[in-house]
């Protein structure tokens, strides 16, 4: 079941680029005027079902709105029959730089952790396809601000200045760094951005800390069992946790869909490196994924939480790449396994696909696009946001 276009024919439907360019121009309020500084980020719960916009200034997925432009730039190359007509690679290139133009400054210093999520699917997709100079000069100054943030005594990258949002914040406010490290296990998403600056530099920092980083997480947010923590505090001067908890989870010692799906993704960009024991690490943790499914397919928001209990699309298609990550790295050694993951992960986004697809866009003959039934402008329902 490897050809994605006959395995999942709805993700290739041409209404995909109408929805996205759709967005793009709708929320771009002022096209001749400064780069949007708000980025569509997600739709509230029960409606309406129209995109809220977050300040770039304070957000950390503004990276994702034009790396979904710039995978449409991509498929006009390499699948055309996937792009409504009315839309070249050059237009689309077009619109994915002025979206992620807002943000550039935030390369370094860095507001947090969010490095790889902010500029890696934007200005990386952007040095990949087209060459760009500056697109490249972004990307390495957004992983040198990760290497800013990285402690050696620690041993890793401090994700949080402080962590308030939770019941005993009082404890993690930034007037008190000195008291804590905050890790969370989002920051493995950030290890391919670090490889890829030691790949373009030459410059081994990049890809020890990220190293690191995976080496730190085992003994801390990876539990025995291979389900995993949110939160790790470590102490600074020892570099070992002192504290394993959720932020955003249903509990500290439940599992977190999405955290358990960035640790995948983030294991299984080891392709790098070709450690074993991170390949282990995401083999086993994906096992345990797809162990923990339940009858439709699709992941919970939190796999221990009470039933019944909210999808989390987005945890789904994270962990679909990761399996992706894992076919590509025991290729080689274990085609038997490798087909598995592969096969896996396609009926993982055909179960998604089936259960959180929103209605299809229509685009217009007066070039304005009908979002379709109840108005939905994202692709996919029930993706958390926080």
């Amino acid at each position: 079941m490897s050809n994605l276009t006959e395995a999942v024919p709805e993700l290739y439907d041409p209404a995909l680029s109408v929805k996205v360019v759709g967005v793009a121009k709708k929320y771009d309020t002022d096209p001749n005027g400064p780069p949007p500084s708000r980025t569509p980020e997600y739709t509230v719960p029960g409606g309406p079902n129209n995109y809220h916009c977050s300040k770039n200034v304070t957000a950390w997925t503004q990276g994702f709105f034009p790396g979904t432009l710039w995978l449409l730039a991509d498929r006009a190359d390499l699948d055309p029959s996937s792009i409504d007509k009315h839309y070249s690679k050059e237009a689309l290139i077009k619109l994915a730089r002025r979206w992620q133009a807002d943000f550039k400054y935030q390369a370094r210093p860095s507001p947090n952790h969010d490095q790889g999520f902010r500029f890696q699917l934007s200005y990386g997709r952007d040095y990949a396809m087209t060459g760009d100079e500056e697109a490249k000069k972004v990307l390495i100054d957004a992983a040198e601000s990760l290497v800013d943030r990285y402690s050696p005594s620690a041993g890793c990258i401090r994700s949080w200045d402080s962590m308030t949002h939770v019941k005993d914040g009082y404890k993690y406010t930034e007037e008190k760094k000195d008291e804590h490290y905050l890790v969370i296990i989002d920051n493995m998403m950030n290890l391919d951005l670090l490889y890829e600056a030691t790949k373009l530099t030459g410059d081994e920092r990049y890809v020890n800390v990220a190293n690191h980083q995976a080496e730190k997480s085992l003994i801390s947010h990876v539990r025995k069992n291979y389900t995993t923590y949110h939160v790790a505090n470590f102490d600074q001067k020892t570099g070992l946790p002192i504290e394993l908890r959720t932020a955003q989870g249903y509990a500290d010692d439940s599992v977190w869909s999405r955290g358990q799906a960035w640790a995948i993704y983030g294991y299984g960009q080891s392709l790098r490196t070709g450690r074993q024991d991170f390949i282990d690490t995401a083999r086993k943790l994906t096992d345990v994924f797809i162990s923990l499914l339940g009858p439709t397919g699709v992941p919970e928001w939190d796999f221990k939480a009470p039933k019944p209990c909210p999808y989390d699309a987005s945890a789904a298609t994270i962990t679909a790449v990761g399996m992706i990550w894992l076919y590509k790295l025991i290729l080689p050694t274990d085609k038997s396994a490798a087909e598995a993951y592969l096969n896996r992960a396609i009926k993982l986004v055909q179960d998604t696909v089936r259960e959180c697809l929103t209605p299809t866009a229509t685009l217009k003959e007066n070039g304005e696009v009908d979002f379709g039934k109840d108005g939905w402008e994202t692709i996919l329902q029930v993706g958390s946001k926080a």
